[in-house]
Parts: C-alpha cells; structure tokens; sequence
C-alpha cells in the first residue's frame, strides 16, 4: 500500500473541509430547509400529527448540528494539525456564529443563539473524545 506525504494528506482534508462549508452553506440558504418545511415533509412521510411531528422535526434539526458541526470541527482539527483543540473549537464556534449571521437573509430562516450554543458544545464534545481517544 502506497503512504501519502503530508503535502497529499492536507488537501485531502482541505478538500473534506470544503465540501463540509459546501453543504452548511446550502442547508442555511434554501428556504426548502427551513424547520416549517422540514416538518411539514416529516409529517406527510410517517403521517404523525402537528405535535408529533413538530417534536420529531426539531431532534432531527439538533442531530443535524451536532452532526454537521462536530464533523466541521474534526476536519478543521486535522487541517490545521494543532495539538491543541481550542484551535479548531474556536474556528467552528466563528463557523457556527457565521451560519446563523447568514440566515438572516434567507426567507423563512431566522437567527437562533441556541444553535450557536449547540454547535459549539457538540464541536468541543467531539474534539475532546478525539483527543481522549487518541490518548488511549
């Protein structure tokens, strides 16, 4: 098997990271991802009612951050190769502080400091079990 060099192995994760924005950019920028929408879909595919489906729509909104967020704050890990995490917690947190700065000029879409919060905590999660796991 052949080894990649370092220089290989950065645009790599560089390429990662991009996509990543790519696809942050287009969930906050299209009004069809808006937490109505989302809902109304969620509540015609498993036919649960307004309360039900308001209740699934908004887990599956935070799982989406957690998700999206902690991956970002990973890839940023690895692209900047610091030992230290505060790095990256801290350039996810401005991404996420962005995210929701850009969704005030999207229709239907409205700032929330609670996302912030959320993203933040799932990306300092992640990275802390990173480190802790490489530690092992």
């Amino acid at each position: 098997m052949t080894k990649l060099n370092k220089q290989t192995k950065l645009w790599f994760w560089l390429l990662l990271l991009a996509a990543g924005l790519s696809a942050l950019f287009m969930l906050s920028a299209f009004q069809m991802f808006t937490g109505e929408h989302t809902k109304l879909i969620i509540q015609r595919l498993t036919g649960l009612n307004e309360d039900q489906s308001y209740m699934a729509n908004a887990i599956a909104r935070k799982a989406a951050h957690v998700m999206i967020f902690g991956l970002l704050a990973l890839l940023l890990y690895k692209v900047f190769r610091q030992p230290k995490l505060w790095y990256a917690w801290l350039c996810t947190v401005l991404l996420a502080v962005l995210d929701e700065w850009h969704q005030t000029f999207v229709p239907g879409r409205s700032p929330s400091v609670r996302d912030i919060v959320l993203d933040s905590a799932a990306a300092l999660i992640i990275l802390t079990g990173t480190v802790l796991w490489r530690r092992r």
